[in-house]
């Protein structure tokens, strides 16, 4: 157990992960005795490895750059390699991601012409649960600028992944990379921050951008701009932390559209995590809402986010906020921003109902 011995070895104690992070208050002094405490009686305790938003802020604010939720992921791995996990309250994140998996979601079409296909979308799964008009007309945008353009829905697998099971993963991931070296496409343009992430760290051969810098540099659409100077308090993606190229896209997109952003203290590399990264909200839902209360409370406005689990997450608290998506392909803006989060079987009825609207277009194949 590597991570656990370097954080056993380098943890300095002096609590600034600690002061900073919901996790770590409820389940440690320091890092360094949580480390003891999980060495020594992991197998005892299976909720606290899976209680960790792997966001890495830890990383940022430690003066020996420790990541702790690398240590809790590497605990996970050995968990699920011993039969210990995934624990029994996974089992519908599990069916999840057996359905993302499935034909009733997974589709791959390379567009009106196979041979033209140059590159694919891959919108994830959480953005085609929160909005299946997004997706289309995000896709319908792309085909326009960028012809050649295919389509693939799924998930990337990153559930599976930081569940620590390996094996699922690997299975989800591959299902989408045989695909696109099957049509001989190694470009992909994802709009889920957590897509991005997975592909950048595990598929290392694809080129990768995403939606929104692919936006500043083929230029906008055509849509209302903002009226009466609106303002929003901007939430980066923690899995998008070390992404100037993303976060900058994002806040380009919304100057030229004509709102302004607030910026909170922990902003862009220093980003909190809205709560739900880790999947912690299916161990723990209590420390979830402390999370998401914790960061709503340093968002005085509207929330605009670029991740639609972190839209969830607000939305859950009755927050207001919406997907960057929304100011550019939405409409009904007031009505948006305070629409219900898409949870459990929503979720698989708007991806279910994005396939057959899919398939429903002339030219649309499966693969």
């Amino acid at each position: 157990m590597g991570k656990i011995d370097e954080v056993l070895e380098r943890c300095l104690e002096c609590r600034l992960c600690v002061d900073n992070c919901e996790f770590l208050k409820s389940t440690c002094e320091t890092p360094g005795k949580l480390a003891e405490d999980l060495k020594n009686r992991f197998a005892e305790i299976p909720n606290v490895p899976y209680s960790c938003n792997l966001c890495s802020l830890c990383e940022v604010l430690c003066p020996e750059h420790l990541n702790i939720g690398k240590m809790c992921h590497e605990l996970r791995n050995q968990m699920v390699a011993d039969k210990l996990a995934p624990l029994p309250k996974h089992q519908s994140l599990i069916d999840d991601q057996i359905w993302a998996a499935s034909d009733s979601f997974f589709l791959v079409s390379p567009g009106l012409n196979a041979k033209d296909c140059k590159r694919f979308f891959f919108p994830g799964c959480s953005l085609s649960a929160y909005s299946p008009d997004l997706v289309i007309k995000t896709y319908q945008y792309l085909q326009d600028k960028l012809p050649g353009t295919g389509i693939i829905l799924g998930c990337c697998g990153a559930p599976s992944y930081e569940l620590g099971d390996q094996s699922r993963f690997q299975q989800m991931l591959g299902k989408i990379t045989a695909q696109m070296e099957k049509q001989g496409t190694p470009e992909l343009i994802v709009a889920c921050p957590d897509c991005y992430h997975i592909f950048k760290e595990n598929a290392p051969n694809i080129q990768l951008t995403t939606v929104y810098e692919l936006l500043v540099k083929k230029g906008l659409p055509e849509v209302t701009k903002a009226e009466n100077n609106k303002i929003f308090s901007i939430h980066d993606s923690c899995k998008a932390r070390y992404e100037s190229g993303i976060q900058d896209s994002v806040r380009k997109i919304a100057a030229e559209l004509g709102y302004s952003i607030e910026e909170p203290e922990f902003t862009k590399d220093k980003t909190r995590c809205c709560g739900m990264g880790g999947m912690v909200a299916y161990v723990d839902m209590k420390l979830l809402n402390r999370i998401t209360m914790g960061r709503v409370k340093e968002l005085p406005h509207d929330v605009l986010t670029y991740c639609a689990s972190c839209r969830n997450a607000f939305a859950l608290t009755g927050k207001p906020s919406i997907h960057i998506l929304d100011i550019i392909f939405g409409s009904e803006l007031d009505k948006t921003r305070r629409k219900s989060p898409v949870i459990g079987a929503a979720r698989r009825k708007n991806q279910a109902e994005l396939r057959s609207r899919l398939t429903g277009k002339a030219g649309i194949t499966t693969g």
